[in-house]
């Protein structure tokens, strides 16, 4: 798979998608390009999209806070996400499956680019909680589950994207560091 550049990632974002209906995390043909080579990068196997959008995860939440006036999640939550996600990644049983999902709060009314403030942390929060997404959803989308897993992974890491990017890191450096996370998790 190519390493693609910030170039390229733009140019992917602006001939692959429709702007009228981008998903909200990607608002910009730079982080649509990245969640569609994403996706094209980790395919059809799951444990592959959700190593990769771990590893993306893996490069924000360390920065998560303790306390912070706009904490929408206590860091706790993060840190028992992201290990459920890596107990699934070890043993991908039904059972580690079903802790992911009963783990994930659903009771969040706005979302990091519903928030009039742009956060770093929040970002972190909707990159994790999509990566626990592409645990458990399914193959394809439904009208039960509606995203697929690698759909999922794959705004995970346009989540860490965001984070990386609203923390002040220069984008170069974000892409190449999101890109390498998406890659070493091809194996």
């Amino acid at each position: 798979m190519d390493r693609p550049d910030e170039a390229a990632l733009q140019e992917l974002g602006e001939n692959t998608t429709n702007a009228a209906h981008a998903w909200a995390g990607a608002q910009d043909f730079l982080a649509r390009g990245l969640k569609v080579w994403t996706r094209r990068a980790v395919g059809d196997d799951q444990p592959t999209a959700v190593r990769a959008a771990l590893a993306a995860c893996k490069l924000v939440t360390p920065h998560y806070p303790e306390e912070a006036p706009e904490l929408h999640a206590p860091r706790r939550y993060i840190d028992d996400m992201v290990a459920a996600i890596d107990r699934w990644l070890a043993e991908p049983t039904r059972e580690n499956q079903e802790r992911v999902r009963s783990m994930l709060d659903v009771t969040r009314d706005r979302h990091a680019w519903q928030d009039e403030h742009d956060l770093d942390h929040f970002w972190t929060l909707e990159a994790v909680d999509h990566a626990s997404l592409a645990v458990w959803s399914g193959e394809r989308s439904s009208y039960i589950v509606p995203l697929d897993f690698t759909t999922s992974a794959a705004r995970s890491v346009a989540c860490v994207f965001h984070a990386l990017v609203t923390r002040g890191e220069p984008k170069d450096r974000v892409i190449a560091a999101v890109v390498d996370a998406v890659l070493s998790a091809r194996g």
